[in-house]
């Protein structure tokens, strides 16, 4: 599906993990440095999904092709399941969401997402939830807060102990 003349979206394929490694380890960080258990958990979740687990994983590619960004959803962490909009709503979890940062600003974050929403809309699910790490609230909070509204509840601890995170509820 294309995006723009500069960008296209696709499924997610083994071939891109190594690019995603770099975007992710240049999110990833704490004092500047990578968090290295983080980062494998996360190319993990990723491998997985490229392996077919049954997750829909998207991939923003520049005009040579290389990944510049990835989202990806699944079936959610149950602590998010309160927060559906009723108990028979089938919601997906966000669980990946990263952009190359010399490409931020250009709406590509916004396409990405709303190709997923799609994504998960034509995989049966009727809703999105997610939270994001604190160490994001000044890059993606109010970003989901566009394009989803305000939160729809705070998860305590998820991220780790004492943290307490705004829950997003997207309807697809």
């Amino acid at each position: 599906m294309s995006v723009n003349a500069a960008f296209r979206i696709d499924m997610m394929t083994q071939q891109d993990i190594p690019d995603l490694r770099e975007i992710v380890t240049a999110w990833v960080r704490k004092d500047g440095r990578p968090i290295a258990d983080e980062i494998e958990r996360t190319m993990a979740i990723l491998r997985a999904a490229a392996k077919g687990n049954g997750d829909v994983y998207l991939v923003a590619r520049d005009a040579d092709g290389k990944p510049v960004g990835v989202m990806g959803c699944g079936s959610p962490d149950d602590r998010f399941l309160p927060f559906r909009s009723s108990p028979e709503a089938r919601a997906a979890g966000l669980k990946t969401a990263f952009l190359s940062p010399d490409i931020r600003g250009r709406g590509l974050g916004k396409q990405l997402l709303e190709a997923l929403f799609a994504g998960a809309r034509e995989a049966g699910w009727t809703e999105m939830l997610w939270s994001s790490n604190p160490r994001y609230r000044t890059t993606a909070w109010s970003f989901y807060t566009i394009l989803a509204g305000d939160p729809v509840g705070i998860l305590e601890d998820f991220f780790e102990p004492g943290s307490r995170t705004p829950v997003w509820r997207k309807d697809l």
